[in-house]
């Protein structure tokens, strides 16, 4: 399996993809990056069998970066019409949203943390998360959000931010949290984005960040069992029709 990974941010793809990454391998695939910031232009359909658009620290409603994402939309797309599945996280998934009629804008805080989301009725036939239990405990770091595009299904909805999960067609899905994720990539992420960042508040910041040491523990064996579930039944899509 040859996978186009989509770096449209500045995560070091093979280090911070986490479980991502642990399941393609473990299925003999291979993630082939391609990063904007090095200008790699993005993978040409055929060449291909499935692709998964990563997260990032930059804004899909960026008016410097509109040119990107509206080329990453029409990627996205000759994805889906050559039926090879696509898969969004964070970022990821508001590239996917905006790549249908989506519209992405900032919610007005920082979501961050393990946070308590629900599958919707939806998610009971949906090939990636029927089966699983309805109330997940999973990893988010974001400050924006999207409207479903209206041809989505959603799939998993969260209190403060409605819009978590969603499935387009039977290709296409993208998911607002970060279930890859492992203690040594939030700390990374940490250090990059929020320690010292003068836009976050500092005092709410360590008080996130001391909690999460905690979180882990409690959590962790979960997130990463449905990340296995989740990653392994998308692989299994490919190539499937």
């Amino acid at each position: 399996m040859k996978i186009a990974a989509i770096m449209a941010g500045g995560m070091d793809g093979p280090v911070e993809c986490g479980r991502y990454g642990e399941v393609i391998e473990s299925r003999g695939g291979e993630l082939h990056w391609f990063y904007r910031r090095r200008h790699h232009g993005l993978p040409i359909v055929s060449d291909f069998d499935a692709m998964i658009v990563f997260g990032g620290e930059h804004s899909v409603h960026d008016p410097m970066l509109k040119p990107y994402f509206d080329e990453l939309a029409e990627c996205i797309r000759a994805f889906d019409q050559a039926q090879k599945p696509v898969l969004g996280s964070c970022l990821g998934c508001q590239s996917i949203a905006y790549a249908y009629g989506g519209k992405v804008r900032p919610q007005g805080f920082l979501e961050y943390g393990f946070t308590a989301l629900e599958l919707t009725k939806a998610a009971a036939n949906d090939p990636l998360l029927a089966g699983l239990e309805q109330q997940q405990m999973l990893f988010e770091m974001h400050s924006d959000t999207f409207d479903l595009p209206p041809a989505a299904v959603s799939l998993m909805t969260g209190s403060r931010v409605q819009n978590q999960a969603f499935r387009i067609g039977e290709q296409v899905w993208g998911f607002q949290c970060h279930f890859e994720v492992t203690p040594a990539i939030v700390d990374a992420w940490n250090r990059r984005e929020l320690i010292g960042n003068p836009n976050q508040p500092q005092s709410v910041i360590a008080r996130l960040i001391q909690q999460l040491d905690g979180d882990f523990s409690m959590y962790q064996r979960a997130q990463t069992e449905f990340a296995k579930t989740v990653v392994g039944r998308w692989l299994d899509l490919i190539g499937s029709d």
